[in-house]
């Protein structure tokens, strides 16, 4: 089953790509031979109009064959077919060459975008902005805020979620703001900051009033393989104690974890009613990178997505979802950069394997977290097709920009060379990729 989730995720995600390829090389009125997804044994053959459709067994790729694009394709005069007259991909301009290359990418993007749309719009699981904690001697303390506040608005802007205020005051450092509370109070302070670490452990400074949300410590969800399932730990159950201390909020249980990499912790968690005791280690894990890296300790579980669903929209909705697939290729493009940079391990890179296991689990947590998965790996496809690699569609812009500025096409030395390359460096990528999911399996 897990097996099968990856492939129709892959699959549709090929297709994406390989249909913005194909629809805008019809759209340049370029001969489209073949219009191909995935390798191996052959499913599914048909040929439609001009163009013969494929459908192979592995969803790990595709193809879009188009008239032109190798020198043998230009027939002799005995087989001269007017139907391909100008339509080859070799004879478009430039800019049409890189319209076509450019369009698997963007479709790929534009993918993520939709499915963050329509996420939005049909509802977001969401915690009520309602302050759980306050903290001594904090600006919300000396504003009065109290545990159990409402927020309705912030700067007559309305609030729905806590993540929404969060949001809104990380972006407002030393700023001056009003917040209404549900009743109707109005609580006008100055927001502070304070230092905190990105996904890749660097620090930067956001906006903060010294209030949190407090979730209650229910495991939402168990992931398998960690020591938390293994431990025998399940979705429902309520972390009243570890190590005897004491669990009032899903933070305390989380910043104790943590803290104990590689360390036996006896879990008392309520299940029915009951009781019950579990020893587990948390995972020894690095996070963050250079002066930023640390080891933590991870167990394998999550909270309750929320209390509340949040629904946007359809121009708030689109907003959103172009602003989450922004922050989606900001945050690959930087973990290529620290990945060629050293500042991220190398066996952090997964390969086909690791994406079947998070499939599945994503699969596992509902249909809503399994769309965002593939929208996220829709948006890998895209930069990492972007890189400025022969035989990818970057290096292939590279190709058309470098014959652009030189006013004639490569040589044929020149452009084998390169592709070579570009072939040598993806399948170097592919078997390293496949290496750190089997050492992952091992350990």
């Amino acid at each position: 089953m897990n097996i099968l989730i990856a492939v129709i995720v892959l699959g549709v995600l090929v297709f994406v790509h390989e249909f913005g390829h194909f629809i805008v090389a019809k759209w340049a009125n370029v001969y489209v031979e073949k219009f191909s997804i995935g390798f191996g044994p052959v499913l599914l053959r048909k040929k439609y109009g001009e163009t013969e459709y494929v459908l192979s067994a592995l969803p790990l790729g595709g193809y879009v064959k188009m008239y032109g694009e190798q020198n043998d394709d230009e027939p002799g005069l005995e087989n001269y077919d007017t139907t391909k007259e100008g339509r080859s991909f070799k004879d478009k301009s430039g800019w049409h060459k890189a319209a076509i290359v450019f369009a698997g990418p963007l479709f790929n993007v534009i993918f993520a975008i939709l499915i963050f749309w329509g996420l939005y719009m049909t509802g977001i699981p969401s915690y009520s902005a309602v302050i759980g904690t306050v903290e001594y001697g904090s600006v919300a303390e000396n504003a009065g805020l109290k545990a159990g506040d409402r927020i309705v608005a912030v700067d007559n802007e309305k609030i729905r979620s806590w993540n929404e205020f969060v949001s809104i005051i990380a972006d407002k450092p030393n700023e001056k703001v009003t917040i209404t509370l549900s009743d109707n109070r109005q609580i006008n302070l100055t927001i502070g900051e304070k230092e905190v670490a990105d996904i890749f452990g660097d620090k930067e400074k956001i906006g903060s009033i010294g209030a949190s949300l407090q979730i209650d410590a229910v495991i939402g969800e168990v992931m398998p393989n960690m020591a938390a399932a293994e431990a025998g730990l399940l979705k429902g159950d309520k972390i009243l104690s570890i190590n005897g201390e004491e669990i009032l909020s899903w933070n305390d249980s989380a910043d104790l974890i943590r803290s104990k990499p590689g360390q036996e912790l006896m879990v008392i968690v309520e299940r029915q009613g009951k009781e019950l005791p579990f020893k587990l280690t948390p995972k020894p894990t690095e996070q963050g990178s250079g002066e930023n890296k640390k080891t933590v300790g991870l167990i394998g579980i999550a909270p309750i997505d929320g209390d509340i669903n949040v629904r946007y929209g359809p121009v708030d909705a689109m907003v959103m979802g172009l602003e989450k697939s922004y922050e989606l290729t900001k945050i690959i493009y930087l973990g290529f950069a620290k990945l060629v940079q050293r500042e991220i391990p190398a066996d952090s890179l997964g390969g086909p394997i690791l994406i079947v296991e998070t499939a599945a689990q994503s699969a596992e947590s509902g249909f809503s977290a399994l769309l965002i998965f593939m929208a996220a790996i829709s948006i890998n496809l895209a930069v990492f097709n972007l890189l400025p690699i022969p035989v990818l569609d970057g290096g292939q812009l590279a190709i058309i920009g470098a014959e652009g500025i030189m006013g004639r096409p490569l040589g044929e030395k020149a452009l084998g060379a390169f592709q070579m390359f570009g072939l040598l460096v993806i399948i170097s990528l592919m078997v390293f990729a496949f290496y750190n999911d089997i050492m992952r399996l091992i350990k």
